[in-house]
C-alpha cells in the first residue's frame, strides 16, 4: 500500500532549477504520512475528478464522460460517467427546471498490475461509483444555475498472502479494508461562450465530512479543462481534463 501511494505521489512532484530550494523529499514524506492518516480520503479527491456533475447541455438528452487527466493518468482509474436527462426546462410547465440523472463508475487498474506482481499481496481492490441529480434553470440567456445531489462510494481492499501478512505494532495484519462514502449537496453557474462552449463554476459540499470543494471548467464541444480544489486535502489543486459526448 505504502509502495503504491509513493509511486504515485511521485508522478505529481517535479523537480526543476526553479523549486531547488524545496526539500521534496521530506515534502514527500510528509504527504505519505498524511495519505496514509486517511488512505480513502485521498483517493476519493481524484474520483472527484472523473465526477459528472454539471448539467446536460440544452437540447441534450443524453450524455458519456471518461475522465483523462488525473485519473486514468497517472492514477489508472479506468472510468465512464452518464447523464440523462428526464425532462427540459419548462417542458412539463412554466419555471419547471431541467432535470438530469447523473453517476458513473470506476476501477484502478494499478492495484490488479501490483498484486501480479506483488509477493506479499493476494488481491487489491480499488473502486468506487457516484449516482444522483442535477436540476437546472436559465436565469437569463447568458446565465445558467444548477443545483443537485450526488452520493459518492470509493472501496479499497488489501489481502495478504498467508506468511506474508505484515505487523503493524506487534499484530499481523491479514487485510485492509477501507471506504469513503459521503452524500453531498452541489451547486453552481455557467455561462456560455459560444456554440459548446461555456464556463462553469461549482461549489461542493459533503453533508458527513462536512468539507467544502470547488471546480473551475471551461466545456468545449468534445473536452473539459477544468480545476478542482480540496481546502483540506492533501494534493489541493487537481487540474482536471475530461472527454465527453452528449446526444
Amino acid at each position: 500500500m505504502k509502495r503504491l501511494i509513493l509511486i504515485l505521489l511521485g508522478l505529481f512532484l517535479v523537480k526543476s532549477p526553479a523549486f531547488a530550494s524545496i526539500d521534496w523529499e521530506s515534502k514527500g514524506m510528509q504527504m505519505v504520512g498524511e495519505i496514509m492518516a486517511n488512505p480513502a480520503g485521498f483517493f476519493y479527491d481524484f474520483q472527484q475528478d472523473l465526477e459528472g456533475t454539471t448539467p446536460l447541455p440544452p437540447g441534450k438528452r443524453f450524455g458519456l464522460q471518461t475522465s483523462l487527466f488525473p485519473t486514468t493518468i497517472p492514477m489508472t482509474y479506468a472510468n465512464v460517467s452518464a447523464k440523462v436527462r428526464l425532462h427540459g426546462e419548462g417542458r412539463i410547465a412554466p419555471g419547471v427546471p431541467q432535470l438530469d440523472l447523473i453517476g458513473g463508475y470506476w476501477d484502478m487498474l494499478a492495484a490488479k498490475m501490483a498484486t501480479k506482481d506483488s509477493d506479499t499481496i493476494d488481491k487489491a481492490e480499488f473502486g468506487g461509483y457516484y449516482a444522483g441529480a442535477i436540476m437546472s434553470t436559465s436565469v437569463s440567456p447568458r446565465v445558467r444555475t444548477f443545483w443537485g445531489y450526488k452520493h459518492s462510494v470509493l472501496k479499497a481492499k488489501l489481502d495478504f498472502k498467508a506468511g506474508e501478512e505484515p505487523e503493524l505494532l506487534g499484530t499481523k495484519v491479514n487485510s485492509f479494508d477501507t471506504g469513503f462514502k459521503d452524500d453531498f449537496f452541489v451547486a453552481g453557474i455557467e455561462t456560455p461562450k459560444g456554440i459548446g462552449k461555456l464556463w462553469s463554476i461549482q461549489l461542493n459540499y459533503g453533508l458527513k465530512t462536512q468539507t467544502f470543494s470547488s471546480k473551475v471548467s471551461w466545456y468545449g464541444k468534445y473536452f473539459e479543462l477544468g480545476l478542482n480544489i480540496f481546502p483540506e486535502g492533501v494534493l489541493v489543486f487537481h487540474p482536471v481534463w475530461n472527454f465527453h459526448l452528449n446526444f
